[in-house]
């Protein structure tokens, strides 16, 4: 009981304290949004395949967002970013693989609501097969694609 006094009355006296202090101008909060609907989507790399920048520029510098579209049936062959991606599923099912190769046995699948993980310059690949599937990715710029060597002969 003792405890929760204390806590109840650290909050009541810290809590409007930062933020009382703020200043005018950082209470007023603007955010952006963007929806897969609401975005400029353009062709990437592979047929079958937009993308969308939701937030940031991906050609710039610090974080930004983008929205990877894939149509039924579509494929990325093995490819490379030179940062870190956080993927997630928006819609969809797609199938991820790492490597330099498509893997088709090892490749997981991926349905609304997954999360991967893909490491700066690591070679990686996905495809959809009877549905269209919507990404969403997040990395710091700047960024591009890199077709793997091998995959770009095909």
């Amino acid at each position: 009981m003792y405890h929760r006094m204390i806590g109840a009355a650290f909050t009541a006296i810290l809590v409007p304290a930062c933020f009382g202090s703020m200043p005018a101008a950082a209470q007023q909060v603007n955010a952006t949004v963007a929806t897969s609907e609401s975005v400029k989507w353009n062709p990437a790399p592979f047929p079958g395949i937009t993308i969308a920048v939701a937030a940031g520029n991906p050609t710039a510098t610090g974080m930004y967002a983008i929205f990877v579209k894939f149509a039924p049936g579509a494929k990325a062959l093995p490819h490379t970013h030179p940062d870190q991606r956080i993927v997630t599923v928006l819609s969809g099912t797609i199938r991820v693989g790492i490597g330099p190769e498509i893997d088709e046995g090892r490749a997981a699948v991926l349905r609304p609501g997954s999360v991967v993980i893909i490491p700066g310059d690591a070679p990686h690949y996905g495809w959809t097969t009877e549905s269209e599937a919507i990404l969403q990715e997040v990395g710091t710029a700047p960024t591009g694609t890199q077709i793997w060597p091998k995959a770009a002969a095909k």
